[in-house]
């Protein structure tokens, strides 16, 4: 009998209806999250466009730089060939000119500015 009875109570608890704690549908929240998703969305593709405009610019200040080095050490062979050619019959022109030593340091201490700024730019990414 006493079984009856807890079967009886288990069966009057199951209609009872549990109320939940699931919020009703509201279209306002639904365009609130929206508006939020799409602006975080906008600001990383924005953050990745200003990133590749970053990296574009710093290959192509590479690229001005390489260019600008060649120029460099054309000019110098140029100057020392002629520098050969007019101490012809004379003694030959020393490799060590003053001025192509101080144009190897000033290029020394920018090819180490330059990787600096890369490291910099990398650790800001």
């Amino acid at each position: 009998m006493e079984v009856l009875n807890l079967m009886m109570e288990s069966v009057e608890r199951c209609k009872v209806k549990i109320l939940t704690l699931t919020p009703h549908y509201d279209q306002r929240v639904e365009e609130f999250v929206m508006n939020e998703v799409l602006s975080v969305f906008e600001q990383a593709g924005a953050s990745e466009v200003k990133a590749e405009e970053k990296e574009k610019k710093r290959k192509e200040e590479e690229e001005e730089k390489k260019q600008q080095e060649e120029k460099l050490e054309m000019v110098t062979e140029i100057e020392t060939s002629e520098k050969i050619i007019e101490d012809k019959g004379k003694a030959v022109a020393s490799e060590h000119d003053p001025l192509v030593l101080i144009l190897q340091e000033q290029l020394a201490t920018q090819k180490a500015e330059q990787e600096q700024l890369k490291e910099d730019v990398k650790n800001l990414t």
